[in-house]
């Protein structure tokens, strides 16, 4: 027989139980997004990209254009023309991680900065993300931008955990939040999603808003094309960082 006791601490349970139901696992959150934006068939078929697109540091009145190359497994090469700024570049390519700007010149990236480049660099990053996190979690709800969303902590096999928000409307990330290495030191970023475009047959945010520390930064995707020959020279490192090689490895001993 219930007493009154065991009956209060059911009841009390009750709505607690019900609430662990109603989460669902963080594998099933990953795995819808790969489907509410395309499906494992269309994401499979895919072996390059070309991204085109407008960055812009709204509070400095700066702006420029954006192209990002990238092909399986984890070649990238992204170029940034900023008008007074001039050309900023980065790559990932047979392990290297790369940078190249007028303002701090050629560097090879190292220890966390390098494991941030790979995870980037990964083609179909949404869809291979269990090669590139062992561990993810749920960790609540959160409304974002009036969506109730379900929070996710990801954890890579190396390096930093970040935390990603998916709508429990659409299935669709909204925004990540991670801490970045940087030449400068740590830093919070803050990343919000949204104006989800179709582009051959994927859907991917074409706009996104970026915080980092006391930066704003606005991308807007105008045009992705996918399995487009890229020359193989694209993924090529400069010759400066080639010349940096011999002492990043030694650093890295």
């Amino acid at each position: 027989m219930l007493t009154h006791l065991h009956r209060a601490m059911l009841l009390t349970a009750i709505p607690l139980l019900v609430s662990a139901q109603a989460l669902p696992s963080a594998d099933a959150i990953l795995d819808r997004y790969v489907e509410v934006t395309g499906g494992k068939a269309a994401y499979q078929k895919l072996t390059s990209e070309v991204l085109e697109g407008t960055i812009a540091f709204p509070e400095q009145g700066i702006s420029g254009k954006l192209t990002r190359y990238s092909a399986a497994p984890d070649k990238e090469y992204s170029v940034v023309e900023l008008g007074p700024i001039g050309k900023i570049e980065s790559g990932f390519a047979n392990g290297v991680a790369w940078d190249k700007s007028a303002m701090i010149g050629p560097r090879v990236k190292a220890g966390e900065e390098r494991q941030q480049a790979l995870r980037e660099a990964r083609f179909n990053s949404a869809y291979e993300w269990r090669s590139l996190f062992s561990k993810t979690e749920i960790a609540g709800t959160e409304t974002i931008d009036g969506e109730e969303c379900d929070k996710v902590t990801l954890t890579p096999r190396s390096g930093r955990a970040e935390t990603q928000f998916y709508s429990k409307k659409s299935g669709l990330l909204m925004k990540t939040v991670l801490t970045a290495a940087s030449p400068m030191g740590d830093v919070n970023v803050e990343s919000t999603a949204s104006d989800y475009k179709d582009f051959g047959g994927i859907l991917y945010p074409s706009r996104t808003v970026q915080k980092a520390a006391a930066q704003k930064v606005e991308l807007t995707i105008t045009n992705i094309s996918f399995n487009q020959p890229i020359p193989a020279e694209y993924f090529d490192m400069p010759a400066e960082i080639k010349a940096l090689l011999p002492k990043a490895k030694a650093v890295a001993k």
